[in-house]
């Protein structure tokens, strides 16, 4: 790749999931001059993990009104699909892979505009180093490229491996690290599968590979399952939270004795990013270890269609929800046999099952990553992890804070992995609005 000093600055955004492409966008509006790079390993630009799926049941858990990519234009997906001959909805829940078709649709717009600086490169940075003119990004095919910015939109990182592991069950082809990375079908012999997580993805697993005779088993520390959506949008409610984390639970559920708990519970995430920048760390601390798990099954919701598939498979005993803690996963005669101690026992207990798939969502402890960027910069000082251990440390502009932790001007990260600093950004609504911020950051830091 040419290395050539452009008239413009040179920006080169890494990851082309919604957070990368939000971005690209938003900085092609923002700087117009700007020479922009989308960069992405993944067979497919614009979709992620999450929109890549062709699944009919995999439906948003977000109404279609508030999926539009762009903040300031709440109708701009709802006017997409009107021009769409084909897509499909479950009440106001669109499918995740016509959502994916809306944000190739985007990237396709831009990537068309006559003045348009946007190049796409379909490779991945391996490394991210210090160079004269800005920052050097060294490739897996061996290019290089030079720019004067760059972006981190990793979207998550990959799963955790659980505890107690052995690696004869991952040798022998009986353990799936992450369903959405890597191939996840299932022959007909496989009758007993054990799901590690019991959250959105466990949902989404359940319903793919769901199959006659077939039995899913999921566990996890809380054995909470996401709740549903209400069949209709509630009118909003506004109440002011203000304390430590427990005063807000406690005024959360004085409020949902009057409202609806969805409405309180919507009405509370619009607090919840100033919540979360105002409480220590002993506070933080607190909310992820006892009640974490409590507002992510009420936060992030199935369509009520999804819900439904899911009590069905309950109620037929095709899936069972149970809470513990793993504590060895290995073979015994050609199965793999599950040692876990029930949430209150005292004893352990074991079952044996054909196949294991990781579904317990993002890793947060960066040391412990197998991407080669995320390790590399981490290893000379170019980034670190946020004090909670949630991804990457930001300060307030979204810049990457260096080892030493001072924010760098030219460095920036956009998406899940800001969590640490903003707490709630793993979603649509919030990302788009990360996006544009971050655009309009890198516009002034350009001028």
């Amino acid at each position: 790749m040419g290395t050539a000093r452009m008239s413009g600055p040179r920006i080169a955004i890494i990851g082309a999931g919604f957070s990368g492409l939000l971005t690209a966008v938003q900085l092609s509006r923002h700087r117009p001059d700007a020479h922009l790079w989308l960069i992405e390993k993944r067979p497919r630009f614009a979709e992620g993990a999450a929109y890549g799926t062709r699944e009919a049941d995999h439906v948003l858990n977000v109404r279609l009104g508030n999926m539009s990519a762009f903040p300031d234009d709440p109708d701009h997906l709802s006017r997409w699909l009107a021009t769409q001959p084909h897509w499909s909805a479950q009440g106001a829940f669109i499918t995740r892979g016509d959502y994916g078709r809306y944000l190739r649709a985007i990237l396709a717009e831009a990537l068309e505009g006559p003045r348009s600086r946007l190049k796409l490169v379909h490779d991945e940075v391996t490394d991210l180093t210090r160079h004269a003119q800005g920052w050097k990004l060294g490739f897996g095919s061996g290019s290089e490229l030079v720019a004067d910015i760059a972006v981190l939109a990793l979207g998550n990182l990959e799963p955790a491996r659980p505890a107690g592991l052995d690696q004869a069950v991952i040798e022998q082809g009986r353990y799936v690290a992450d369903p959405w990375r890597g191939a996840c079908a299932l022959d007909e012999a496989t009758r007993r599968v054990l799901l590690i997580g019991s959250s959105l993805t466990m949902v989404d697993v359940a319903l793919s590979l769901a199959a006659p005779g077939r039995r899913f088993f999921a566990l996890s520390r809380r054995g909470l399952a996401p709740r549903a959506h209400k069949a209709v949008d509630l009118p909003p409610i506004s109440t002011p939270y203000a304390g430590s984390p427990l005063a807000v639970l406690g005024k959360a559920r004085r409020a949902a004795f009057v409202s609806e708990w969805r409405a309180v519970t919507d009405d509370l995430r619009r607090s919840a990013r100033a919540l979360w920048r105002g409480w220590s760390r002993r506070e933080r601390s607190q909310f992820l270890r006892h009640l974490r798990p409590i507002w992510d099954v009420h936060r992030h919701r199935l369509a009520p269609s999804v819900a439904r598939r899911m009590q069905a498979m309950i109620a037929a005993g095709e899936l069972s929800v149970e809470a513990g803690r793993i504590m060895r996963i290995e073979m015994a005669e050609q199965k793999v046999l599950v040692t876990w101690k029930p949430r209150g026992a005292a004893r352990t207990t074991t079952r044996k099952v054909d196949v294991v798939i990781n579904c317990t969502g993002p890793l947060a402890d960066l040391s412990a990553s197998r991407i080669p960027l995320i390790r590399n910069l981490v290893q000379a000082g170019l980034a670190r992890a946020d004090p909670d251990g949630l991804g990457l440390d930001v300060d307030d502009g979204c810049r990457v804070r260096s080892g030493a932790g001072l924010g760098q001007a030219d460095l920036y990260a956009v998406g899940p992995m800001t969590r640490g600093a903003f707490w709630e950004v793993t979603s649509v609504p919030d990302i788009r609005v990360q996006a544009a911020e971050v655009a309009q950051e890198i516009g002034r830091a350009c001028a």
